[in-house]
């Protein structure tokens, strides 16, 4: 359970084989490139304009396949109750298209078919989008002539006299008496109301050329000229328009129909936009290759237990290369593949979230998972949450088969379950009921200076582990010296401080249970020397290395200083208690609701039933959010601040990355 040990790779190959050498590292999946190092008489290719093309053909599939998406999703809201269409999604717990290398890395062989689609899609996109278009404009046309639909002739009848100004015009309805009396004003001024639609009232004005003055009074009303001009009635061209807006809205479903119907190419469109992916991949790798006009040297990182399988597929597939695959330096960058048990495995989700281990540095998984597991079961300590996450993770484990975000979470927090379980049982409750009378650990309601003092006592032991892991990274990078003198006194102070103050803790307690577990006096006495003296030896050597008298004086200043650094450290263990008790009072409210509701009998026990279940799981989810951000707190700042600078790079091979599509060797197949 560590860090993968790599090799560096470098190749030497023709320049003929180098699709097929690109192809053959996919299938490892045990490759990462580089940039390779830079070669006299070698040149480098400039890939930008391949990679931007390629980069606008993912861009246009993935468009294509969102706008197939959101049309399928408007059709089966206007289709409900009958049969639905289907869109095959790729979700945050849904699983990628399982596909094997061989078919993936041919898909250049389907690439015209997908493109005929695309286009078969481009087209009835754009015959949908005209269709939209002309509807729009159709139907503005009809609500433009809905007023003049009981007009007695077309509008083009309305025109002027030799003498007179004839105009067809609109008034809001409101406004119409006062025309009238506007129009009353005027000696040779004529206006009528010849039809009305809603709150607009279609007027003939009637006005004399020498009483043109009264269009600029009646403008003030609200009076505006008609432009409509139609040679046959407007009910006509309203029912003309009416009918074309309906062989419009077919048209429009009838295409959106073709567009939905193309669901069963999104499979294609999708393994399409990783091929295209790969291609990108491989153009980026060119830009990092050196080149002659015959061979290329590439170079790349990988496993060390991997050396022969890579070697071998290469061999496979092109007799004219050269690899080497040396050891990396101590200062060199490595990325970073840990291979851990598959419990331990689940935790990396959380270091990761961090930022993943150096390639130099200890794999702190193995020990964090530990301390993840347990302060999450105190944090949780109840027997019922805990089953319900087991039941969650086991559901994920056999419901979700592949490796997706939501199963990694669930499987997590199933195991946490366990650790939830286990803590119940000490402090004995199940959806905060007592299983026992007197429990191992007493109720942290009732006794809460019990389960403030663990906290912190699994804060001190939490923060020891940290210091010891700071040790071994000291010894693996040949500071043994530094780690004995330095690191090791204060895992002894901590321990001992433990020792020193259990009676103590005892009595704060107020708790007589533990009577028996009280240590004799002499030990107490003994341990406080003990923590005091390994104290002074951590900061009389703190300066060790460090040049010059001052500088030495310093560095033991800063360590003494150090003390209240990690008497805060400590102190930040009381979220343990904090959560582990909100949790548990939570608990208790529900539990006393639920009985007060069942207190009538007969409905009132199911009406309990439902407050039980409904508030116990809301008090489980609020729980769970708190923990998992708290507990994660507390590893990344109380443990990893001991010892961890997680500056890595998680190993990627390369052609890995993809979106859609799982590419995996078929069954009984090798590379």
């Amino acid at each position: 359970m560590a860090i993968v040990t790599m090799k560096r790779m470098t190749l030497l190959a023709m320049q003929a084989d180098k699709d097929k050498i690109y192809d053959a590292l996919v299938r490892t999946n045990a490759v990462q490139l580089k940039r390779s190092t830079e070669i006299p008489k070698c040149s480098t290719v400039n890939p930008s304009d391949r990679m931007e093309k390629l980069a606008e053909k993912v861009n246009r599939v993935e468009e294509s396949i969102a706008f197939l998406a959101h049309q399928t999703e408007l059709y089966n809201l206007s289709h409900k109750g009958k049969q639905q269409a289907e869109f095959p999604k790729n979700s945050f717990a849904r699983p990628r298209t399982e596909m094997d290398y061989q078919f993936f890395l041919g898909f250049g062989k389907n690439v015209q078919q997908v493109e005929e689609q695309l286009a078969r899609l481009a087209q009835l996109r754009s015959s949908l989008s005209q269709a939209e278009s002309d509807l729009a404009q159709k139907t503005s046309e009809k609500e433009r002539m809905l007023p003049y639909k009981d007009l007695p002739h077309p509008t083009v009848w309305y025109k002027d006299t030799e003498s007179s100004f004839v105009q067809l015009s609109q008034l809001h309805v409101s406004e119409w008496q006062k025309l009238q009396t506007l129009a009353d004003g005027f000696d040779l001024v004529s206006v009528e109301k010849v039809c009305e639609y809603g709150n607009v009232a279609v007027v003939v004005a009637v006005v004399h050329k020498s009483q043109a003055e009264f269009f600029r009074e009646a403008s003030s009303l609200g009076l505006v000229k008609s432009n409509v001009r139609t040679e046959v009635l407007p009910r006509l061209v309203i029912k003309d328009l009416e009918q074309q807006c309906l062989d419009l809205v077919k048209v429009q479903k009838d295409t959106v129909k073709q567009i939905v119907e193309m669901g069963g190419c999104v499979t294609q469109w999708k393994t399409y936009v990783d091929y295209l992916g790969l291609c990108l991949k491989k153009a980026e790798a060119d830009g990092d290759l050196q080149n002659t006009a015959a061979t290329y040297v590439l170079e790349g990182y990988c496993p060390a237990d991997s050396q022969e399988l890579v070697q071998q597929a290469i061999q496979n597939v092109s007799m004219c290369t050269v690899v080497n695959f040396d050891d990396i330096g101590e200062e060199e960058f490595a990325p970073t593949l840990t291979r851990n048990n598959a419990v331990v495995k689940q935790f990396e989700f959380i270091t990761n979230m961090y930022t993943p281990p150096d390639y130099h540095e200890v794999d702190p998984n193995p020990v964090m998972s530990v301390f993840y597991f347990i302060i999450f079961g105190f944090m949780v300590a109840d027997v019922g949450y805990g089953l319900l996450l087991l039941l969650a993770g086991v559901f994920a484990h056999f419901a979700i088969k592949q490796s997706t975000g939501l199963r990694t979470m669930l499987q997590l927090f199933g195991i946490c379950g366990i650790a939830a379980i286990l803590v119940g049982l000490l402090f004995g409750s199940c959806f905060s009921y007592s299983l026992f009378e007197t429990p191992l650990i007493p109720d942290p309601s009732k006794y809460p200076m019990v389960t403030m003092i663990l906290s912190l006592m699994l804060g001190i032991v939490h923060i020891v582990a940290g210091v010891a892991c700071n040790m071994a990274v000291k010894i693996k990078h040949k500071q043994a010296l530094s780690a004995w003198l330095t690191d090791f006194p204060w895992i002894v102070a901590f321990l001992a401080l433990i020792l020193a103050i259990f009676n103590a803790a005892l009595d704060m307690a107020g708790y007589s249970g533990y009577d028996a577990l009280r240590l004799p006096d002499i030990v107490s006495k003994v341990s406080l020397y003990v923590c005091l003296g390994a104290v002074g030896v951590a900061v009389v050597f703190a300066g060790l290395g460090t040049k010059g008298i001052l500088g030495k004086i310093m560095k033991s200043f800063g360590s003494a200083y150090g003390l209240i650094n990690y008497f805060s450290d400590i102190m930040s263990y009381i979220r343990v208690f904090g959560l582990m008790l909100s949790s548990a009072l939570m608990g208790v409210v529900v539990n006393q609701l639920g009985a007060m509701v069942s207190a009538g009998g007969g409905i009132g026990y199911v009406f309990a039933a439902l407050v039980l279940v409904f508030a116990h799981m809301f008090n489980l989810i609020m729980g769970i959010l708190g923990v998992y951000i708290h507990n994660g707190r507390l590893q990344y700042v109380e443990f990893f601040g001991k010892f961890y600078t997680g500056d890595g790079k998680l190993f990627l091979p390369f052609g890995s990355d993809t979106k859609y599509v799982l590419v995996q060797e078929t069954k009984g197949k090798k590379n």
